[in-house]
């Protein structure tokens, strides 16, 4: 199964309760139409978070998306690329969602994140509540991907206490060999705010002493997301790993 992280940040010149209303009460609701309509070809999973605090990066690269806040997490599952394709490429998608994201998005600093996703725990993920932390890393150039996912993975055996489900997800090169704004994405559910803000300094720093110290990631390419997790479709007996 294939997970696409859209990171967005809301289109000039709107205020952040506009762009909250708009992409859940209008394009949400477009979505969840298209998935009663075109099951087929429809996203299988689909959820936005909405950011309400975070961190940026220092300054690694005029071109980095990351060195902007974001202001929103759109999360679509798909059985593989090509299915993902041709839920964009359906009338549905072209007539009446294409044109709609324009008007709540910044179309230039989006960021695409294909990923697979592993889960590392969870109690029972169709009941978890809606606090979350996402904490974006990025490999250093010329480190072996094994050797990264490696440490990576062996850090998510200290995994936060307090969390209620802990995702690590995998993020797949996309064409070419430019790199990707972030290799490692962990999500984490918490059961309330005061919880997730805490974790969040917490998971910060051992990624910073496990990868970042090391060698293995960027110096100061760790990004951190506060959000408010909105299932508008959770899947029909969707597998998750």
């Amino acid at each position: 199964m294939l997970k696409l992280n859209i990171f967005g940040r809301r289109r000039p010149e709107t205020t952040l309760e506009e762009h909250r209303r708009h992409i859940r009460f209008v394009h949400g609701e477009e979505v969840r139409r298209y998935i009663e309509e075109d099951p087929v070809n429809a996203p299988k999973r689909y959820v936005q978070n909405a950011v309400f605090d975070g961190t940026f990066r220092r300054s690694i690269g005029s071109e980095d998306p990351f060195r902007f806040t974001r202001d929103f997490v759109t999360q679509v599952w798909a059985n593989d690329f090509a299915d993902l394709e041709r839920s964009r490429s359906t009338n549905f998608y072209q007539t009446r969602l294409r044109d709609d994201e324009d008007k709540f998005v910044d179309q230039e600093s989006v960021v695409f994140l294909p990923c697979h996703e592993r889960l590392i725990t969870a109690s029972d993920m169709t009941r978890l509540p809606s606090w979350k932390l996402f904490v974006l890393i990025q490999r250093k150039a010329g480190v072996d991907a094994d050797d990264f996912a490696a440490a990576w993975v062996g850090l998510a055996e200290t995994t936060e206490s307090g969390a209620l489900a802990h995702v690590q997800n995998d993020v797949l090169p996309v064409g070419g060999t430019k790199a990707m704004p972030a290799d490692a994405i962990d999500e984490f559910w918490f059961a309330d705010e005061p919880e997730a803000r805490s974790s969040a300094s917490r998971w910060a720093q051992k990624v910073n002493s496990s990868l970042v110290e090391p060698g293995l990631a960027v110096e100061g390419s760790i990004v951190v997301l506060l959000a408010r997790e909105d299932v508008i479709y959770p899947g029909d007996g969707l597998t998750r790993r």
